[in-house]
């Protein structure tokens, strides 16, 4: 389940205690007739191809490690970034600059490294999707640099790759990414694995724990399994701290954060 699935329980959360009729229509993400993809659209928008972790790159048993970044470090890290940088795009800069720090003893400088991360399209269609929609409206985006590039350069400016990611989602790109799955089908693998040691997938799952379906909120919000290495998982945590599930391989994740 993805981070901007919180959309969806949000929805299902209204819709359970106000018994608000829920909109089903799915002809709202259909694609277009005949489909395009626009060639701009896939320096932006993952393919699935570029999403689906492999069994080729899992040399070690996945292990699974939580940091825990308390508020005045999530505050910390915004600060040095530019004016209206997001929580998300400032944790994200952090994470991925830790793991390229990691990766640099083995890879070449010049390999290009990539940030994947789901992304909510919703606000992005004209017309937009309606907030009573009952089900996700999502695509991946990626933000690419190279390893010595995202190792080096400050805070700021690794965010800020990840924010002009998100700031090039428009109709266009969201209509392409829908048709590219028209095009080609959106398979994906259930097979265990790990993402390329020159990407990180990163997935937000603040603010599921204010989900209330009638019966209270939940206790505790965590992954069941995780079996892919190079994903990771932002999730809240106690007096406005976050949580990091981040999952690698054993010889990867020990000193990261």
């Amino acid at each position: 389940m993805c981070g901007v699935q919180v959309n969806f329980l949000k929805e299902g959360d209204a819709a359970a205690v106000a018994l608000e009729r829920p909109c089903h229509d799915r002809t709202l993400l259909r694609p277009r007739f005949p489909p395009v993809v626009h060639p701009d659209a896939l320096t932006v928008f993952c393919p699935p191809n570029h999403q689906t972790p492999s069994h080729d790159h899992s040399p070690h048993a996945v292990a699974n490690q939580i940091f825990v970044l308390f508020k005045d470090q999530v505050e910390a890290l915004k600060r040095v970034c530019a004016s209206g940088v997001s929580t998300f795009c400032a944790v994200s800069a952090h994470l991925w600059r830790c793991v390229c720090v990691c990766a640099a003893r083995r890879l070449p400088p010049d390999a290009t490294t990539c940030l994947i991360f789901p992304a909510n399209v919703r606000a992005s269609l004209s017309p937009k999707l309606p907030g009573s929609f009952f089900g996700n409206g999502i695509i991946m985006l990626g933000a690419t640099g190279k390893v010595r590039d995202i190792a080096s350069k400050g805070q700021a400016s690794v965010a800020g790759r990840i924010r002009g990611a998100i700031s090039r989602m428009d109709d266009e790109l969201v209509r392409s990414a829908i048709d590219y799955f028209e095009i080609a089908g959106g398979q994906t693998s259930n097979q265990a694995g790990s993402m390329p040691e020159t990407e990180l997938r990163v997935v937000s799952w603040r603010g599921m724990h204010d989900a209330d379906f009638g019966r209270g909120k939940p206790l505790m919000v965590h992954r069941a399994v995780q079996r892919f290495a190079g994903i990771a998982y932002l999730m809240d945590g106690v007096g406005g701290s976050m949580r990091i599930l981040l999952s690698g391989n054993f010889d990867r994740s020990d000193h990261l954060l």
